[in-house]
C-alpha cells in the first residue's frame, strides 16, 4: 500500500520567531518526513530559516486602512484623489484598484506600528447605509459588467450572514438601494489583467 504525501504549510506574521523554529525542529523530527514545507510570511521578510524550507513572503497586498498610510504622489497625479462621493467607507479600495490597474503596487509594511484605540465602525449612525452604498459604487465604478452581479451577490449574502442587528440590516439594505440607484462617479472599469493580478494577490474582486 501506498503511503500519502504529506506536505506542510505554515503561516506567519514574522513576530513570534522563536516559536517558528521550534515548530520548524518538531516538523523535522517526525517519523514520516514531509514531502514539502512551506512558510508564508504574512507581509514580512523571513530570513535565516533552514534551506529545506520554501519560504513565500506577500509584501503587495490589494486595499489598505484609511488609519495609517502613505502615498505616492506621481500615484495620486496618475490615478486621481480619493473619490469625494464615498465620504466614509471603501474610498482606500476605490483608490487601491486604480493604483493596481494603472500598474503601482500597494505594499503592507508591518514594521511601522500605528496605535489605535479599539473602536467599532458602526458607532456612526451612517455606518451600515455608507458601507452598502458604497460597496455598489465600488462595483459599478471599477468592476468589469460580468463581474458586478457576482460582487455585489457576494456580499448580500455575506452581510445578511452576518449582520445580528434588525435595524443595521435595514439600513444598509437601503444603502445598497440607494447604490443601485444613484452614481459614485464615472465609471472605468479595470482590464481583465487587474482581476487577475487580484485574484493572484490572494483577493479576486468578487469577495
Amino acid at each position: 500500500m501506498t503511503r500519502p504525501r504529506v506536505g506542510v504549510a505554515v503561516l506567519t506574521m514574522g513576530d513570534r520567531m522563536p516559536g517558528l523554529l521550534a515548530l520548524l525542529t518538531s516538523v523535522a523530527r517526525q517519523d514520516e518526513a514531509a514531502a514539502r514545507v512551506v512558510v508564508v510570511g504574512n507581509g514580512t521578510a523571513l530570513p535565516g530559516l533552514p534551506e529545506w524550507v520554501t519560504v513565500v513572503e506577500l509584501g503587495p497586498v490589494t486595499t489598505f486602512l484609511g488609519g495609517g498610510h502613505a502615498l505616492s504622489m506621481p500615484m495620486l497625479e496618475e490615478t486621481g484623489p480619493w473619490p469625494d462621493a464615498f465620504f466614509f467607507t471603501h474610498e482606500e479600495t476605490d483608490l487601491a484598484w486604480r493604483a493596481i490597474d494603472r500598474g503601482w503596487d500597494v505594499l503592507y509594511e508591518p514594521q511601522l506600528v500605528l496605535q489605535h484605540p479599539k473602536t467599532s465602525p458602526a458607532r456612526h449612525a451612517v455606518y451600515y447605509r455608507m458601507t452598502a452604498r458604497n460597496r455598489v459604487w465600488l462595483a459599478k465604478r471599477h468592476l468589469p459588467a460580468p463581474l458586478v452581479p457576482v460582487y455585489l451577490g457576494v456580499w448580500v449574502a455575506l452581510t445578511v450572514a452576518r449582520t445580528r442587528s434588525v435595524a443595521g440590516l435595514r439600513a444598509w439594505l437601503g444603502g445598497f438601494a440607494e447604490g443601485i440607484r444613484t452614481s459614485g462617479g464615472p465609471r472605468r472599469p479595470m482590464r481583465w489583467r487587474t482581476v487577475w493580478r487580484l485574484t493572484r494577490l490572494g483577493r479576486p474582486p468578487v469577495i
